[in-house]
């Protein structure tokens, strides 16, 4: 029952900001034509309101791919208006793509600037109202919850201090049990008490706090299920960890997963996929002619040697793949390398050589424009690889990693990336590489990739950074 309720509430919350989100869109496009009357045509009225199911949808993902559940009562203010702040700057990406790829040239920028801001002070604006209305309420005595909190003493104590600071939170504590780890008699007798408090007192919540004994937490879990009461689970080490974790039931096994980054599988992580998909398909078609260009260059000036190199890669979670690119060096390069060891001016497993002897001079030229690499939207297509992510690494590099390094396999890796874009050239130090990776893990957003697909541009336009 308790979760029926909150489950209405977090979907009734999702449909206000989506609905927020659709009345500032018509609040943009009123005022832009408002105050720009001369382009208030009959045919661009009629597009921007034939896009508002469009935008609809679009609102609603935002939101919900980054709702972690919403609360009248548990969630911090700050915390929502966090999740409101990434769903709205994910619905700028997300709008900027779909205007790109539909063609949707008549769409105003400064519309797709306005729209996603003045979402974001209208759903704050709730949000906030909301909290402050009920926090002023809860002070006045009413709308006031009971819990029971049963378990380890040092996170009781933590907790009962933190209800007793945030009166606006509307919680009291029935009743209190403490069970220290692997005490027995005190688990019996805290499962005894709960319940007569759960027959005799006001409760509305059972929290309890781990870590406690198997037989304890099923026991009060039971205990409050048969009497409908709601029950909590009070975190501590597991916490952190499941700041990003989601509760699946797996045939009667209830398994939480837990997300060590934004990065990985998520329902954003599919549209990453679908955009990376969707993106590679149409850079081929549109670099077709260029492809072909190189290709017949390639040939006709080294016409016994291959057009393509193919070498083996480490991707996704250590799954190998032949990772594909313009032929630039002598077809035995492999084999040349030890003699330039001396030479590589990388630290620890990567290998890079400036002004590598073994690059022909076609190649050298494909290098400095980074046009060799443009094969690897085949391996985009195919899935093995992503627009954005860490470098594909060698498996005889891998094989020298740490902990902390083969973090860069718990993602696709990428053709361009924050090591790419944060000169190339000027790194030295395979740390230092390994770092610029994990924090694009860490951080990772659409709009992440988008800024960093809009400053490859500039950095192979200008050369900067291409042996």
């Amino acid at each position: 029952m308790f979760k029926a309720w909150t489950d209405r509430w977090d979907e009734l919350s999702v449909l206000v900001d989506t609905g927020m989100a659709y009345v500032a869109y018509l609040l943009v496009v009123h005022f832009y034509f408002q105050f720009n009357p001369r382009l208030a045509t009959v045919q661009l009225l009629g597009f921007y309101f034939s896009w508002s199911l469009l935008v609809l949808g679009a609102a609603w993902l935002g939101l919900k791919l980054n709702f972690r559940g919403y609360s009248r009562r548990w969630n911090q203010l700050p915390a929502e208006l966090a999740m409101l702040l990434l769903a709205n700057v994910e619905l700028g990406a997300g709008i900027a793509v779909l205007v790109f790829a539909l063609k949707a040239t008549w769409f105003s920028r400064l519309i797709f600037v306005l729209w996603p801001l003045t979402a974001l002070v209208l759903q704050s604006v709730v949000h906030t109202a909301t909290k402050v209305s009920l926090a002023r309420f809860r002070r006045t005595g009413a709308d006031h919850r009971q819990l029971v909190l049963i378990g380890y003493p040092s996170r009781l104590n933590v907790f009962r201090e933190t209800l007793n600071a945030i009166p606006e939170a509307g919680m009291g504590v029935a009743a209190l049990a403490p069970v220290p780890l692997g005490d027995d008699s005190a688990g019996q007798w805290a499962l005894s008490q709960l319940a007569e408090w759960l027959e005799t007192r006001v409760v509305d919540s059972v929290v309890l706090a781990l870590p406690l004994d198997d037989q304890v937490l099923r026991g009060a879990i039971r205990l409050a299920e048969v009497q409908g009461k709601e029950v909590r689970l009070l975190l501590d080490e597991v916490g952190a960890m499941a700041s990003r974790s989601q509760l699946y039931n797996f045939y009667g096994n209830s398994v939480l997963v837990v997300n060590p980054s934004p990065a990985h599988p998520t329902a954003r992580w599919v549209i990453k996929r679908m955009i990376d998909f969707v993106g590679a398909l149409v850079l081929t078609a549109l670099l077709s002619p260029l492809l072909v260009g190189i290709a017949v260059v390639l040939k006709w000036r080294e016409p016994h040697w291959p057009v393509l190199f193919r070498q083996r890669r480490v991707g996704l979670n250590g799954r190998q793949f032949w990772c594909y690119k313009f032929r630039t060096m002598i077809p035995d390069a492999e084999r040349q390398q030890d003699q330039l060891r001396h030479l590589n001016i990388m630290s620890g497993p990567v290998f890079k050589v400036p002004d590598d002897p073994r690059v022909t001079p076609t190649g050298r030229a494909l290098r400095r424009l980074s046009l060799d690499e443009l094969p690897q939207l085949f391996n985009v297509l195919g899935g093995q690889m992503s627009l954005v992510g860490p470098r594909p690494a060698l498996p005889e590099e891998v094989t020298q990693y740490g902990d902390r390094s083969r973090k860069r396999l718990s993602v696709r890796p990428g053709i361009t990336g924050l090591w790419q874009v944060s000169g190339r050239n000027e790194i030295q130090d395979f740390q230092e590489w390994v770092a610029l990776d994990i924090e694009y893990i860490d951080r990772w957003s659409l709009l992440l990739d988008l800024k960093i697909l809009l400053r490859t541009i500039p950095v192979v336009v200008q050369q900067r950074g291409a042996h």
